[in-house]
């Protein structure tokens, strides 16, 4: 994520409902995948890259629901709260254990409202609630967004945004892990490294912090401001304060070159929006420079967009499918297939080798596991991050939202990466000093993990 949370554009559909993979992440912008078995409603863009006193009783009703109360309880009315004509309401369906859960509910509530130092509205109160239960779920990619939160999340996905240019993502350990550094940023000028951590942020410390979105948005805003930033540096074993002026930075998601006769390479730091047109822009522009074969570098991209991971499999691959997703929508269970539509564009015998490492998640790891599940790569590095799922990010009327865990996807053979990851055909391990440097900073020389891919490659050049 560039300074922000990693889902890349997304475009709202006409119910202002979105799907997406969080690497944090699948995460991705635009069409949906194709394909799908059964007829439902798509909520896309889908990622694949990561809560009260006042008095509000219940009382369970004939179809165990909740009807909520307001202050007029402690007076005895009984009339239940009106939003208009309604009456607000919510229904269960499994009655086990329910009456006994509520109860239990009702006493921990009423002990906060009458005990807490601090007095909230009965909004607050229900606002902190909601939080809580989707906080609960047991998915470290299922979370609440506040509306400006959301907002922030909305901006950072354009492509451009006030910020220092550091991409950053939460590790397994829940630290924040610098994972890509943008040219000409002010991330670079001031000399982050890839594999800093982040300690604070303008002196609030990253334990406040819900996640990667939360940070990024600390770190971002007004041109010409500055942020006080504390990383800890794993490579020096100690702590580094640092100053950053924030400015305009541009992420380019897709970098190419030629990278030796008949090898092209091309560097993808997200599946952002616009990514797979930029890639097969960058593919067909090397192709015409005489490329035969290619690198992919998918090093420290944590995901984004799926349909933009799609996309980029079909200029590469014929119709087939690259994908099985199992998930639950809208109460009901579903499985459906991800396939490529058109022709390739590459010749059949072109080679490709794909570079990984453990920041390399969700979209990256569909993109490379379905490419050597069916037969057009091996995977240099290290074993990537291991996620497997994908979320729904569904906006509320108060432009609030709640990101959703709401599927499983599984690669042409039938494996899943969740919690696994992929193992690299050649382990390739990146000495420490090299491996602090953003992939566009390191030399042939020092990159042996470029190097172990070109010594595949070169032999297979006519």
């Amino acid at each position: 994520m560039n300074d922000q949370y990693k889902p890349e554009d997304r475009q709202q559909p006409p119910d202002g409902n979105s799907h997406y993979f969080h690497q944090q992440q699948i995460s991705g912008y635009g069409a949906p995948p194709p394909a799908v078995k059964r007829e439902r409603k798509h909520f896309w863009p889908v990622f694949l890259a990561v809560l009260v006193t006042a008095a509000v009783t219940f009382v369970l009703t004939a179809g165990f629901g909740i009807l909520f109360f307001g202050d007029s309880m402690k007076d005895g009315n009984k009339g239940p709260v009106q939003t208009g004509e309604n009456t607000l309401t919510l229904t269960f369906t499994d009655e086990t254990g329910l009456k006994e859960a509520l109860d239990k509910f009702s006493d921990v509530y009423n002990l906060l409202q009458d005990n807490y130092y601090q007095e909230f509205t009965d909004a607050q109160m229900i606002e902190k609630m909601m939080e809580g239960l989707v906080g609960q779920m047991g998915s470290p990619y299922t979370f609440y967004l506040t509306p400006e939160y959301n907002e922030t999340v909305e901006d950072s996905m354009k492509g451009e945004y006030y910020g220092i240019g550091a991409i950053v993502m939460r590790d397994r350990d829940g630290s924040y892990v610098v994972n890509d550094i943008i040219p000409n940023s002010p991330a670079e000028g001031a000399g982050l490294f890839v594999g800093d951590i982040f300690v604070s942020v303008n002196g609030e410390g990253v334990d406040s912090f819900l996640d990667v979105g939360a940070l990024a948005a600390t770190v971002r805003g007004e041109e010409g401001t500055s942020v006080e930033i504390v990383i800890y540096r794993p490579s020096a074993q100690q702590e580094v304060s640092l100053s950053m002026v924030r400015k305009k930075v541009a992420n380019v998601s897709v970098r190419s070159r030629m990278l030796d006769e008949g090898i092209g390479y091309i560097h993808m730091t997200e599946f952002s929006d616009h990514a797979a047109s930029n890639f097969e822009h960058a593919l067909l522009e090397l192709m015409d420079e005489g490329a035969q074969h290619f690198v992919i570098d998918l090093r420290n991209n944590g995901g984004g967009y799926a349909h933009e991971c799609i996309d980029m499999l079909d200029v590469l691959l014929p119709p087939v499918t690259v994908a099985t997703v199992k998930g639950r929508l809208d109460g009901e269970v579903y499985e459906e297939e991800w396939k490529t539509k058109k022709a390739a564009q590459v010749p059949d015998d072109m080679e490709f080798v794909i570079l990984l490492n453990r920041y390399s998640a969700s979209a990256s790891e569909l993109f490379s596991g379905a490419m050597r599940d069916l037969g057009k790569a091996v995977l240099v590095g290290e074993q990537s991050y291991g996620k497997g799922v994908g979320t729904q990010l569904w906006g509320l009327s108060d432009k609030s939202a709640v990101q959703i865990t709401g599927f499983e996807y599984f690669l042409p053979k039938g494996s899943s990466v969740e919690e696994v990851g992929l193992i690299p055909d050649y382990p390739v391990v990146l000495p420490d000093e090299v491996e602090t440097k953003a992939p566009n900073q390191r030399t042939l020389e020092e990159d042996t993990q470029l190097q172990k891919a070109l010594e595949l490659l070169k032999p297979k050049v006519k």
